[in-house]
């Protein structure tokens, strides 16, 4: 995992409005549209954009995802030098909410803080926080918030449909407070690792990789270019300073002896569906697989990485 950590010079008058931001569309019924296919629910208004599922199984999915990433962090919800009940951000941005589960954690942690989560798909949480907000909107899109809004922009997992990061980087620091902070959570896309020679070259793992990259590639996103100076390089010109790199690895299976890692990896092991949640639309509609062949390369994946006989593991 590649953990982006990044400040913008401070002010010396730094912004004290307290006016309430959001200028997004709000939730209608059109947008709670969706497309049935691979016996899976996709989100109708951003099926090009958004091609992971929006159905009950997603949901689990990504509650699991969200306790796999405090697990990687070892308990902590996030990087940036926050301190509950001490030193708050008044306006925090959670860029790619999903469930909106991270953004309901830091606001409970820091009450004095007003969330905002803003999602491309419509399925978050009904019951929040009273300073806790969601909104609908494509955010590799210019951004309508008025310049300096935030304090903390926290961006977690958004890879998959960015397409424009220079312009997705220089969003974050328009709308950013001097002084404030950026963090960005991504996993590499386009490979794995593997430091022991484990994995032969003709297996499962690289055929779900190389698809995964080659697919999103076709949709515009950069996926093979996704590592960690890739995205040093997008937050630093923009204008960022003092851009740290934190680097994880998240073993794929319980192999690994370290007691920490290996509990990891049998989160992992057990994280049946993620496969198919990124493989399936993705396989079946940009890259010429039928259903049966997506099914097929998921499912030697989700093999591979319960069986634990291969040393892979990925980088965030």
């Amino acid at each position: 995992m590649m953990m982006m950590e990044a400040g913008l010079p401070s002010a010396a008058t730094p912004d004290s409005s307290e006016a309430l931001i959001s200028s997004f569309f709000s939730l209608s019924s059109s947008i709670q549209e969706h497309i049935y296919e691979n016996g899976r629910q996709y989100h109708r208004k951003s099926e090009s954009r958004y091609l992971l599922p929006s159905d009950e199984t997603e949901l689990d999915r990504l509650d699991l995802a969200h306790h796999m990433q405090l697990l990687m962090l070892q308990g902590e919800l996030y990087l940036a030098p926050w301190v509950p009940h001490e030193t708050s951000p008044r306006r925090v941005l959670d860029c790619g909410t999903d469930r909106g589960i991270w953004a309901l954690d830091f606001a409970e942690l820091h009450p004095g803080s007003k969330v905002l989560g803003v999602d491309l798909a419509p399925i978050q949480t009904q019951w929040v926080y009273p300073n806790v907000e969601f909104e609908l909107d494509d955010l590799d899109q210019e951004w309508t918030f008025e310049d300096e809004t935030f304090d903390y922009v926290y961006s977690r997992m958004v890879g998959t449909s960015i397409r424009d990061w220079a312009g997705y980087t220089r969003n974050m620091w328009v709308h950013c407070d001097p002084g404030g902070y950026v963090e960005i959570s991504e996993h590499q896309l386009d490979t794995f690792g593997c430091d022991d020679g484990s994995v032969p070259k003709d297996w499962g793992l690289y055929q779900y990789m190389s698809a995964l990259a080659e697919g999103l590639q076709k949709n515009g996103v950069p996926a093979k270019e996704n590592n960690a100076e890739f995205f040093k390089r997008h937050l630093e010109n923009a204008g960022f300073v003092e851009v740290k790199v934190r680097e994880f690895k998240m073993p794929w299976g319980p192999w690994p002896k370290d007691r920490r890692l290996k509990s990891l990896g049998q989160v992992i092991a057990v994280f049946k569906t993620d496969a198919e949640a990124y493989g399936l639309a993705l396989m079946t509609r940009l890259m010429g697989f039928t259903e049966e062949e997506a099914r097929s390369v998921c499912e030697e994946m989700n093999r591979i990485i319960e069986e634990g006989k291969q040393h892979a593991y990925h980088l965030h």
